[in-house]
């Protein structure tokens, strides 16, 4: 009977050890099918939207932006309320802070320590306040009296300022106090088309790509100054406007206009992708702005209708 009893536990021991297995190779079954029949995501995803119209601390009534730090929070400054404000991507409110130079910007950046520098690029001048919104210095630019469109300047990682000059032609390059370091002459197009360049976007891989707005395309140059490549869509009979211009996570991004849309660039200047965004942007023909970051955040600003689009990047996925 003892015999009996041992043999029946070794079996219910047995059926124990071979169920428990079986459910393991199922569950790991089930696994590899779900990850095998998960859709691949387009190479530009709308994630959410948000922003409401107000005169309130983390709200909207005529921003200026968007700015995205290394951690991808996001900045703005509003004419209308002298607001200067930071959110999360997802549009959680962290900062604001009342400043006059906010209601007479028309662009902002934040560089690599969370430094904020609000531009007048009419009156020529940058304001430069602390991570925590409190004033730091100032600093003089070539004005733009007579310039109308969109202004974009950038700060790279070792602090040097790229400011474009739409009026002279030129690029402006100053270290983190002011000081101006040199001056690049944009050339004219192949049709001699003199240079508006209204945009200098520095990315992390020592690389500088200046907009411009005349000939609407898009020109690679090294921190030095060289111009190593030039960008332009293939269509020759594309003259629609250049509205916005982000550089990160090895590509270039473009909005072009109008109707708006979304190019992307990889470094060596080959066109891989246009996206409408989903046609979410107003249809009026207004402005629109542009951020992008490492993590493959793009945050859209829609001034028109004052709110703010997120998407992410899936550009490098097989």
């Amino acid at each position: 009977m003892r015999r009996v009893t041992l043999h029946s536990r070794r079996c219910l021991g047995f059926w124990i050890i071979l169920s428990a297995i079986s459910s393991v190779i199922s569950g790991c079954s089930r696994a590899h099918s779900q990850a095998a029949t998960t859709p691949k995501p387009p190479p530009i995803e709308f994630v959410q939207q948000w922003g409401i119209r107000g005169s309130h601390p983390g709200q909207f009534e005529n921003p200026v932006g968007p700015a995205l730090d290394p951690v991808g929070r996001v900045y703005f400054a509003d004419r209308a309320t002298s607001f200067v404000q930071k959110f999360e991507a997802a549009g959680i409110p962290l900062l604001c802070f009342e400043h006059p130079a906010a209601r007479t910007a028309n662009a902002i950046a934040v560089d690599s320590g969370g430094a904020i520098y609000v531009a007048n690029s009419r009156m020529g001048m940058i304001q430069l306040f602390f991570p925590e919104g409190d004033p730091l210095r100032a600093l003089r630019i070539a004005p733009q009296r007579n310039y109308e469109g969109p202004f974009i300047f950038s700060i790279d990682t070792d602090g040097r300022i790229y400011v474009p000059d739409p009026a002279g032609g030129r690029v402006q390059v100053f270290n983190s106090r002011g000081l101006l370091l040199r001056i690049w002459r944009i050339l004219p197009d192949a049709s001699e088309r003199a240079a508006h360049p209204f945009a200098a976007v520095a990315d992390n891989d020592r690389a500088v790509y200046v907009g411009d707005a005349a000939a609407g395309r898009i020109l690679k140059f090294t921190r030095d100054g060289v111009q190593s490549a030039g960008f332009k869509p293939p269509d020759s009979g594309d003259v629609s406007h250049l509205l916005g211009l982000a550089a990160a996570a090895k590509h270039v991004f473009a909005l072009r206009g109008f109707p708006v849309r979304l190019e992307v660039w990889s470094e060596d200047g080959r066109r891989e992708l246009i996206d409408t965004l989903g046609d979410r942007l107003s249809a009026v023909e207004s402005a629109a702005y542009l951020a992008a970051d490492a993590a493959g955040n793009l945050i859209v600003l829609d001034p028109e209708a004052r709110r703010i689009l997120r998407f992410r990047a899936h550009l490098d996925l097989p």
